[in-house]
């Protein structure tokens, strides 16, 4: 039997080893896993080789054989490497366009444009503070709040445009331009784009039915309101919180005159649905993703509220 100790010694201590938990002392009991299983904590987690590095959410994951951890911000923050140096992959996601309430009869509204999304890979960091802002602060009608990681700026989606020959607001994304209403006159194109976070928004019908365009997505151009309410475009997917999700879609345009022009559809990536029904309201973009929101309805000559876009993200990772 004293000569199985050593052996039965050594391969307890490997087992320990496989399934480690190294907590570091902070209140949020933050933990680090240096097996395959993944956890989800808040504060600061020690990475086997690397950085350690506190902020945001923490998770741990593991894609095709390879560990990452990941620090969520769906707030304000600050991203803080304690020690170390290594290369992060960031995705920042501007929050998305609102949409205006409706004030007098016109055009069908357009769409809110998604939030402006970008990736960064291999941003080298070391020992220091970097500052994160998640865009979420603007109301309805207005275009979205930036988001920003250290140096790197994507810019908040455009706002949807009033149904009286306006056209979307710039952004990220472009919002949907609003449709034209009987003898108006003007301009209904939809708004303008940031090459590489997004797309521009679809235009407003300038022909009955006056249709809004949908806003813009992170990944395809927002829908022109032709026959319709213009949908909103599709953001992009991405996995780098270890999860498949949508980013940046574009909001729907509202519906015109009690269903002569159908309501547009929010895109992927958490875009609002355009609001349908005599004033019905504008659908908010979903929170943290960055969508856009779904412009209100022109119908009965009654005031649809407009609705605010949802609120970005940023999320770091790296290998560990």
């Amino acid at each position: 039997m004293k000569h199985l100790l050593p052996i039965l010694i050594a391969l307890t201590c490997t087992a320990l080893h496989a399934q480690s938990v190294i907590v570091k002392g902070t209140d949020a009991g933050a933990v680090h896993r240096s097996g395959t299983g993944a956890g989800s904590v808040r504060g600061v987690a020690t990475a086997a080789t690397g950085i350690t590095a506190t902020g945001g959410t923490i998770t741990n994951y593991t894609i095709t054989g390879t560990n990452y951890q990941a620090h969520i911000f769906t707030n304000d923050g600050t991203f803080e490497v304690t020690s170390g140096t290594n290369n992060i992959d960031v995705l920042i996601v501007a929050q998305g366009g609102g949409t205006p309430t409706r004030v007098v009869a016109g055009g069908a509204l357009g769409g809110g444009g998604g939030g402006g999304v970008t990736t960064v890979l291999a941003y080298a960091v070391s020992v220091g503070s970097y500052t994160v802002t998640v865009g979420g602060s603007s109301g309805a009608g207005t275009n979205g709040e930036n988001s920003v990681f250290d140096t790197v700026t994507a810019i908040g989606g455009g706002a949807g445009g009033l149904g009286q020959s306006e056209n979307g607001g710039d952004g990220g994304s472009g919002g949907g331009g609003g449709g034209f209403g009987a003898g108006e006159i003007g301009s209904n194109t939809g708004g303008t784009n940031v090459v590489g976070q997004g797309k521009v928004g679809g235009d407003g019908n300038a022909n009955d039915p006056y249709s809004g365009g949908g806003g813009g997505g992170a990944g395809v151009a927002g829908v022109n309101g032709v026959g319709a309410g213009g949908d909103g475009g599709d953001g992009i997917s991405s996995t780098i919180s270890g999860t498949a999700s949508w980013y940046g879609g574009g909001g729907g345009a509202g519906e015109w005159n009690s269903g002569d022009s159908a309501a547009g559809l929010g895109g992927q990536g958490g875009g609002g649905n355009g609001g349908s029904g005599d004033g019905g309201a504008g659908n908010a973009g979903e929170l943290n993703t960055g969508g856009g929101a779904g412009a209100p309805a022109e119908s009965g000559g009654l005031a649809g509220v407009g609705a605010n876009g949802g609120s970005g993200i940023v999320i770091v990772r790296y290998v560990i």
